[in-house]
């Protein structure tokens, strides 16, 4: 297994100029070998797994393939990524290219996918193509997180004008009222701070005004995210855990 930390915000600091990249093969993640990937769904692969210790909105990306001079064709061509909360269960969220580096040391990387709030914990990112080199390499990545909150896009992309749990924070029991402007199938998730998953569900949710029993009794005191995922687009609402004794 191979894990690299991921360079999150404006926190890239190492260089003399902030997005120029070294042409020494030690300062990039390499991988000569596929191994079983934690998404049991890629099989043995070249593959990446980012753990960023608890649940994040992702928004744009930069990635600098690997630029040393001799390696630059064992640059990512072409990967795909999914996502998880807990490590086990993975949703794919697509594929994406990159250029081939050009082992120059004003290389600057190129802008990569855009998240678009995708909010998670686990992020992996497989191998699928690279330049034509033995081996598979990337040198850096970037992403920009932003606070988790769940914004008026994502709920019309759902196809809800309203998520809320009550009374919040909860004690024994909190509702999840959702208001919808149509009928579908979603599944339900409640999830501690850490993307571990508590519960997770399927529910129906109806044209109108819909209500769900969360129970809160047995949870520990604490943060919680309620998340109601459907077709891949979701939302969610935080929830507070605070008992009386």
């Amino acid at each position: 297994m191979c894990l690299l930390s991921i360079l999150v915000s404006n926190i890239l600091s190492a260089q003399c100029y902030q997005d120029r990249h070294s042409t020494v093969a030690d300062d990039a993640w390499i991988s000569c070998e596929m191994t079983a990937s934690p998404n049991v769904v890629r099989g043995e692969s070249h593959w990446i797994m980012y753990d960023l210790g608890e649940v994040y909105n992702l928004g744009q990306s930069h990635f600098w393939n690997i630029n040393a001079n001799d390696r630059t064709n064992e640059g990512i061509s072409l990967a795909v990524i999914d996502y998880s909360f807990d490590g086990v269960n993975w949703t794919e969220w697509g594929s994406f290219s990159l250029n081939q580096a050009d082992g120059s040391t004003i290389y600057e990387g190129e802008q990569g996918p855009n998240f678009n709030a995708l909010h998670t914990r686990y992020l992996l990112i497989t191998i699928l193509e690279n330049y034509g080199g033995d081996c598979v390499g990337i040198s850096e990545l970037k992403i920009e997180t932003s606070e988790l909150i769940s914004s008026t896009e994502d709920l019309t992309v759902l196809g809800v004008t309203q998520l809320t749990a009550s009374p919040n924070p909860a004690d024994d029991q909190s509702t999840l009222r959702i208001s919808s402007t149509k009928s579908f199938d979603a599944v339900m998730t409640v999830l501690d701070i850490t993307g571990r998953i508590i519960n997770k569900e399927e529910i129906s949710i109806r044209n109108g005004n819909n209500e769900y029993t969360i129970a809160t009794a047995g949870l520990s005191s604490g943060q919680y995210i309620v998340n109601v995922e459907s077709l891949n687009n979701s939302a969610f609402v935080k929830l507070s855990i605070i008992h009386a004794n």
